[in-house]
């Protein structure tokens, strides 16, 4: 019979479906598929309030149980406190114009996922393309001036690719689908909406638009506190982040020096000079995400979802403004057909030789092992899989909107240093660029905690991440838009496989040397945070 705390946590489900439909889909639910977020004022204000009240219910079930449901209630609680400090804390309805172009990712969500018969999905594209429209005219009633100005930016970067989604792709899928025709008239309502909120935004906020992005204090101590289960502040996260910079820096040059070059940097750009050609792109990543999964199995390093499968393609239209190398997207713990995509943003062929000869050193060959084990096996790809047969409601939506973080992140990063030492990532070059990844996930930390202190200028950001992380300035500039309008997210990578690796030790110490046995049971956990994992591990007698 299902605890009151799983009642409670289905209802905060319920809640951010039916808020979220395109959160719903992402989670492979049926319901509310031909609909997408009402973002008017007293829809959200209605949104926060019941969020609210589930976060407080959630906080006195967490004070009164003990076990899983005392973890799932605190998870739960960490999905509502998401959802208030979007929409009231941060008023990402007023300041991010892109918010309203993510809804448009409802409309990819059911071109890619198996979900209804294919006219159920055409109808649900059709129910989508006709409300993003109003979705966008919401947007510019919401939206208060001045905005930031990389927010205003990632939004127009975005909106051709959204445009060509709605007005091109959508009638497409349909077409393949067996319904050709059956889009055409929404989509060109929704393409026109589209290009009308990128006027808009021009003529509205880019002239007014301030360089400002930073945060506040008070934001990041609530997200280290409530949403990681951190007792360390932002200053001393930051300085964890500084000092990973110096140490990755040392250790690259110590490496670079045995393999014969000058620098770290020399040695970076003789191994970005070896990469594939634009038409063997694709495939070189297939045959990299193959070989950490072969090593993966044949090593016994942790259990496969079962059923799974992995797609790889190049990124959408409407998301390569956003995603300057590539991304993952994996199935829902409601999806019938687990299927995973790792979507790679290829450079356009249309580039000059020496733009493409930059963008193509963005993919090289010494890199791609690394990618396979992040994304794939046994990182991204393999921990959703899991997740999603994990053995509570609570475990299974734990990332839901835009959360779970510190582990999911922390696991593929993980992943990375633990493959390493098992001896699949052994190349002296792929030694160097697993560091350089390193390091660049370094400068998120930096980045993440002194922009929202307003020890760093989004200038000044783009410059350190170039300069430290051999990223070429136009890449730097997309990501930390990025981490601009993710207060909390960019530092997970590194603190949160600081926290897996503590964890591993003291299970070892523990509990048992073996990693599988590790691995297994930490990935049973879904995307709950490391904190309640090391409770529910029993390597811990409480969590703040």
């Amino acid at each position: 019979m299902p605890s009151s705390v799983t009642g409670l946590i289905q209802r905060l489900v319920d809640r951010v479906a039916a808020a979220d439909p395109v959160v719903a889909t992402q989670l492979g639910m049926a319901d509310h598929a031909g609909e997408l977020p009402d973002l008017s004022a007293p829809a959200l204000a209605a949104y926060v309030a019941d969020a609210r009240q589930l976060c407080e219910r959630l906080e006195r079930a967490a004070a009164g149980a003990s076990g899983d449901d005392a973890i799932d209630a605190v998870t739960g609680g960490q999905i509502a406190r998401r959802v208030v400090r979007a929409f009231e804390t941060r008023r990402v309805q007023q300041q991010s114009p892109g918010l309203y172009l993510d809804a448009a990712y409802g409309v990819l969500l059911l071109m890619i996922k198996e979900i209804g018969t294919p006219a159920d999905r055409v109808a649900a594209m059709a129910g989508r393309l006709r409300a993003l429209p109003g979705v966008l005219e919401e947007g510019l009633a919401n939206l208060r001036g001045p905005l930031p100005l990389p927010f205003v930016a990632a939004a127009l970067d975005d909106v051709p690719g959204v445009g060509e989604l709605v007005g091109e792709s959508a009638p497409r899928a349909a077409a393949e689908l067996g319904l050709p025709g059956a889009l055409d008239e929404p989509a060109r309502r929704a393409a026109t909406a589209v290009a009308r909120f990128g006027r808009e935004l021009c003529s509205r906020y880019l002239p007014d638009a301030t360089p400002d992005v930073s945060g506040s204090r008070e934001l990041l101590v609530d997200i280290l506190a409530h949403e990681h289960l951190l007792d360390e502040t932002p200053e001393q996260i930051a300085a964890v982040g500084r000092a990973a910079v110096a140490d990755t820096g040392a250790a690259m040059t110590e490496l670079a020096a045995a393999m014969g070059y000058e620098s770290a940097a020399a040695a970076v750009a003789a191994a970005q000079a070896d990469r594939p050609s634009l038409a063997d792109l694709l495939n070189s990543y297939r045959a990299a995400l193959a070989a950490a999964r072969r090593f993966a199995v044949e090593h016994d390093l942790v259990t496969l979802a079962p059923g799974e499968e992995l797609v790889v393609e190049p990124t959408p239209p409407a998301l390569r403004g956003s995603l300057p190398f590539a991304a993952y997207e994996g199935a829902g713990p409601y999806d019938r057909r687990q299927r995973g995509f790792y979507w790679v943003t290829l450079p356009s062929p249309d580039l000059p030789d020496a733009d493409l000869a930059r963008a193509l050193a963005g993919h090289p060959f010494a890199s791609m092992p690394t990618v396979g084990v992040h994304e794939a096996y046994p990182g991204h790809h393999t921990q959703f899989g899991r997740a999603n047969r994990a053995p509570t409601l609570a475990r299974r939506v734990a990332f839901i909107p835009d959360g779970g973080t510190l582990l999911i992140e922390g696991w593929a990063f993980y992943c990375e240093e633990m493959m390493e030492a098992q001896g699949f990532l052994a190349a002296p070059a792929v030694r160097l660029m697993r560091l350089n990844d390193q390091l660049w996930r370094a400068c998120r930390v930096v980045i993440d905690m002194e922009l929202n202190l307003g020890l760093m200028s989004f200038a000044e950001a783009v410059e350190f991440l170039s300069r430290e992380a051999h990223i070429d300035r136009p890449k730097a500039e997309l990501e930390v838009r990025w981490y601009a309008g993710a207060p909390g997210y960019p530092m997970a990578y590194l603190i949160g496989k600081r926290e897996i690796m503590a964890l591993a030790r003291d299970f070892a110490r523990r509990r048992s040397p073996s990693l599988k046995a590790f691995h297994d049971e930490l990935l049973e956990w879904g995307a709950t945070t490391p904190a309640l994992i090391r409770r529910g591990m029993g390597l811990a007698q409480s969590v703040e």
